[in-house]
This record gives C-alpha cells, sequence and structure tokens, in this order.
C-alpha cells in the first residue's frame, strides 16, 4: 500500500464511523417511531414488543426503550419479561421510580410476594406519605399469610387517605 493509500484510508475511516453513527441513530428513530406508533396509535402491543426489541439491540443502554417494552409486554401477558425489563431499567437508571412501580406490579402477577414487598419497601423510603404503597404491600403480606403486617399497612394506607384499605381494615382487622 502507498503512503498516499494509508492516507486516504486514515482520511476516509472517520467519514465512515460517523456515517455509522448517522445509520445507527437513524434506525433507533425508526424503530423507536414505529414501536411507539403501534403502541399508541394501533394498541398492538406485540408488534410493538418486536420493535423495540430491534430498537434495543441497537441501543442496549438506553433504558427507556426498556420501559416503553415492559409496557408493551405487560399488555401481552409476557409478565416475566415485562419485570425482565424493568430491573434492566432500574439497573441502568436506579432512580427511575415508575420502574420500580412496575416491578412491583409484574412481581405481584407471578406471585413473587417477597420480591414485591423488597420493592414497595423501598418505594415507601422515597414516598412515605403515599397510601398506594401501603396498600399493595399489604396485599402482598395477606398473599404470605402475615394477616398482621397487612393489617398494620391497609391501617397506614386507610390514614392516609385509601378507602380501598379502610375497607380491607373493616373487612379483615377488626376482631
Amino acid at each position: 500500500m502507498t503512503k498516499r493509500g494509508a492516507f486516504l484510508i486514515l482520511l476516509a475511516f472517520p467519514l465512515w464511523v460517523t456515517g455509522q453513527r448517522i445509520a445507527k441513530t437513524d434506525s433507533l428513530k425508526y424503530y423507536t417511531f414505529v414501536a411507539e406508533a403501534y403502541y399508541d396509535m394501533v394498541g398492538d402491543y406485540a408488534a410493538s414488543a418486536h420493535y423495540l426489541t430491534k430498537a434495543i439491540r441497537l441501543d442496549p443502554m438506553d433504558f427507556e426503550l426498556y420501559q416503553l417494552r415492559a409496557l408493551s409486554r405487560g399488555n401481552t401477558g409476557m409478565i416475566r419479561g415485562e419485570a425482565a425489563d424493568y430491573t434492566k431499567v432500574i439497573q441502568l437508571d436506579p432512580s427511575n421510580i415508575a420502574a420500580f412501580v412496575g416491578r412491583a406490579a409484574a412481581l405481584m402477577k407471578l406471585k413473587k410476594y417477597e420480591e414485591a414487598i423488597r420493592d414497595y419497601d423501598f418505594l415507601i423510603q422515597v414516598d412515605p406519605h403515599y397510601y398506594g404503597y401501603y396498600l399493595e404491600r399489604g396485599k402482598a403480606k395477606l398473599k404470605l399469610n402475615d394477616k398482621t403486617g397487612a393489617c398494620s399497612d391497609f391501617r397506614i394506607a386507610a390514614g392516609l387517605g385509601s378507602l380501598p384499605a379502610y375497607l380491607q381494615v373493616y373487612e379483615l382487622c377488626l376482631e
């Protein structure tokens, strides 16, 4: 190879790399758009999850793609995948409260109550004044036959203004 040929290759390489980034970005935008279009306009959640999977292959560090796919998977009954995607979101963005809420709900559907309780414990630490976390944690405890713990959570939730929690206290906890 001549010096001139090597020079042209070195000169062209940054342009080629830039072109690769542009192609990747355009593909990512395309798949994201298609997935969101299916999700928002058509309601074809399986197609949405399919296109989001393609987008994730292009950019596996984008937590928002996993979060959208978790929603799509949840709507198609792919609860294990939904929980796994929320876990990935939490790994990539540990401050993402919506991912903890979504994962806890998915874990409840999977009957993994101990794991769901851990997520609700974290959420209660973050916002101890939101009754929904106590209500859901109480439901998980009730599924584990921890009536005392469940009633404690239901009482806290009722004190914070939750009517469903108040009804639980009335039905289960008054003796």
